[in-house]
């Protein structure tokens, strides 16, 4: 029996994915860069219906410090900035004896600070319970590291993605050791699987990153990104007898690209192989769709693609479609419904939040939430703001606020892809104004929009979004009529970047430093 599947399996700022199978269900995680909870974790039964469990990975603020989780920006070629967010980079879930793990780095830039990279390893025996560990930090000088447990000998290994110079860097190897699982120590030397020579001989660039390890027919399969994650990104595939190599690199790489084809999606790439329980193979892999004039400002997606695997052979690849047809995954039921968590798990902040500063009622669907000295466009540490990821191009965020009577007090409703870029709908208690307020920096100067005169206790704001642009408008609550504030091309929010846009609400003071700010209360706060 076959069935139809439709991609993106998980829509919107869901780059980097990484799949494990187990008790008859998918879990899925992603990258999450600057936002907090992080390592958000997906759970399905037939590949097809995904719902964010209870259970992103990193969900005290004692396991991990975002503050310094700033973004980048520079310049990769003529007329081409990289914006690079930092923060949790490309994870890598796997599951042995009874445990899941999941590696992962932090990558931060303190204020005035060199770029670093801080690799870890996190576990828990329940997925499902939302208790993960501390995380077991160990020495890897680079990016993207993926766990593989060797059956046969016991011992557990570490690849990695190794830069010769900062994050731009694009002279890239695949290394690997041997790694205690428990304390992080190395067991063995750092030796290379996969130089960027070998890489760049390949149809690639040399900038080869994001490795996952499989041992089938045995052959050790090394499958890595190449080509950067934008146009010409790609995933590339070699094999050897031996763990440690040498390691023969496929002769019909890239096994898996987009670039140089018309196609929707593109981008594709950074690819993670699995089997369900019928034996079949499939890969999760990242991609962008490629809207009108090269729109894409939801970012890096989840796409599902099935793959054949003759024994002996090389893995053949389908490619990144909206939809194909497949033999049906066998639905079996496993020792937890797939309930999405009333716990608003798919809420998220900015880099190292401050949570004191957010009340919750359910009842009355309000969000009491304090100011922050730090703005939108803050490089480090706390902003008050708390949003959704934005899954569709066509979207819709909404919100009541109740006009709060404290003066140097700035908040609202904002589109916010980093501090770099922000659009933001602002009540100023001190002029009594809303204005639509534009942070472009790529583009200029930030600037106001438009502005208008607010008499009303209560008003609404509402952001309204396709393909091709943002529309942002407000109204008091006793009128009809939405006024249109302004709008932004959606190219605005799309770039070489990293991460996808946020609809949230926030809020700013200029107050003082003693003078403690009220709080700010909103109501209804949607995103669909």
């Amino acid at each position: 029996m076959s069935t139809i599947y439709t991609n993106p399996i998980i829509p919107g700022f869901a780059p980097d994915p990484s799949v494990v199978f187990v008790d008859n269900t998918f879990f899925l995680v992603n990258s999450s860069f600057h936002v907090f909870p992080g390592l958000p974790i997906y759970a399905s039964k037939d590949l097809q219906a995904w719902t964010q469990i209870e259970g992103n990975a990193f969900n005290r603020k004692s396991q991990i410090d975002l503050s310094n989780a700033t973004t980048d920006s520079f310049p990769i070629g003529p007329n081409k900035n990289l914006v690079a967010a930092l923060g949790l980079f490309a994870p890598t879930i796997r599951w042995h004896n009874g445990v899941f793990y999941i590696i992962c780095t932090n990558a931060v830039r303190p204020e005035g600070g060199e770029f670093r990279t801080d690799n870890f390893i996190i576990s828990t025996r329940d997925i499902w319970a939302n208790e993960w560990s501390d995380p077991i930090w160990f020495v890897l000088d680079g990016i993207d590291p993926s766990l593989f447990f060797d059956d046969v000998t016991g011992k557990v290994y570490v690849q990695g993605s190794y830069r010769d110079g900062d994050i731009g860097a694009q002279k890239c190897s695949i290394r690997q050791f041997e790694i205690d699982i428990t304390s992080g120590k190395k067991l063995s030397e750092t030796r290379p699987l996969w130089g960027y020579e070998l890489a760049a001989t390949a149809e690639g660039i040399g900038d080869i990153e994001g490795p996952h390890l499989y041992k089938k027919d045995g052959y050790y399969y090394l499958l890595a990104a190449d080509g950067g994650t934008f146009e010409t990104h790609k995933s590339v595939i070699a094999r050897s007898r031996d763990i440690w190599g040498p390691f023969e690199v496929y002769k019909n790489n890239p096994v898996l690209t987009a670039a140089g084809t018309n196609e929707y999606v593109q981008n594709v790439g950074h690819a993670d192989l699995f089997q369900d329980g019928a034996g079949a193979w499939w890969a999760v892999a990242l991609g962008v769709r490629n809207e009108t004039g090269g729109r894409s400002p939801i970012g890096r997606e989840t796409f599902l693609i099935p793959v054949e695997w003759p024994v002996g052979e090389w893995p053949v690849f389908g490619r990144a479609k909206l939809q194909f047809e497949r033999a049906a995954v066998s639905s079996q039921p496993g020792k937890k419904e797939l309930l999405l968590s009333t716990k608003r798990v798919d809420d998220v902040y900015l880099r190292d939040a401050n949570l004191d500063d957010y009340e919750f009622s359910d009842q009355e669907k309000s969000i009491k939430i304090t100011p922050s000295a730090r703005g939108l466009s803050a490089t480090h540490g706390t902003t008050t703001f708390i949003g959704k990821r934005q899954r569709f191009s066509n979207s819709i965020a909404t919100t009541t606020l109740c006009v709060p009577t404290e003066p140097h007090v700035k908040t609202g409703l904002s589109l916010f892809k980093e501090n770099f870029r922000h659009v933001d709908i602002c009540y100023d208690t001190t002029t009594h104004k809303i204005t639509l307020e534009a942070c472009l920096k790529l583009k200029g100067e930030p600037k106001v929009v438009a502005e208008v005169a607010v008499a009303a206790q209560i008003v609404q704001m509402k952001i309204s979004s396709s393909a091709e642009s943002y529309e942002f408008f407000t109204r008091a609550e006793t009128s009809e009529e939405w006024v249109l504030l302004g709008s932004i091309d959606a190219l605005d929010m799309t770039a070489c970047d990293f991460t996808g846009t946020l609809l949230g609400i926030f809020a700013v003071t200029a107050a003082p430093p003693r003078q403690v700010a009220g709080t700010v209360r909103f109501e209804n706060f949607v995103v669909s």
